[in-house]
């Protein structure tokens, strides 16, 4: 299904990615702050990035549908825009994905070592466990969590960038002819 009502489904697509990575970016932004945001707002997030994801992942796919009915219909001048959009499209797919799959990390990674932990904790308690050995796990799990948190806001924000690229270039693609022509009599 290319088509809803005659209109191609890639322009209404575009609007998941571009509503949903931005707004994942927001929430890596806000749990990196503070501890206690992270604990909050973390599945949160990692739905609403999935969601981005999965729409990048379609807007990709259904442009390349777009794509190949324009090669048919379109004049050469037309394609260059297409093509360089096509590119955008692919990269900011790619990235959303890498991006997802870190934020899932920085979500499911952390929360493991805390279960981990507990557990340990628990265990020491009882008396069955070395506390040292506890403290040294635990010192790990925090350094995991700096670099899942770096490497996560990094890939935010390229995710983000690659979007507005993709975003752009298909504006560019599809209105360069009618701004360039100024505008029309109609009105």
């Amino acid at each position: 299904m290319d088509s809803i009502n005659g209109l191609p489904l890639h322009p209404l697509i575009v609007h998941i990615p571009v509503a949903m990575l931005p707004l994942a970016f927001l929430g890596v932004a806000v749990m990196c702050i503070k501890r206690a945001w992270y604990l909050r707002y973390r599945w949160a997030v990692l739905v609403v990035g999935g969601i981005g994801t999965l729409g990048a992942i379609l807007a990709a796919s259904t442009g390349e549908s777009l794509e190949s009915e324009v090669r048919r219909t379109e004049g050469r001048a037309a394609l260059r825009g297409i093509h360089d959009h096509a590119e955008a499209g692919d990269l900011a797919r790619t990235v959303a994905i890498v991006f997802f799959v870190a934020l899932a990390a920085w979500v499911l990674i952390p929360w493991f070592l805390d279960r981990r932990h507990a557990q340990q904790q628990a265990g020491s308690a009882g008396g069955g466990d070395d506390g040292g050995e506890v403290e040294s796990s635990h010192r790990h799990s925090n350094l995991a969590r700096s670099i899942l948190m770096v490497t996560t806001a990094i890939l935010a924000t390229a995710s983000m960038a690659t979007i507005y690229r993709a975003g752009h270039s298909g504006a560019t693609s599809v209105w360069h002819e009618q701004i360039e022509s100024g505008p029309s009599d109609d009105g």
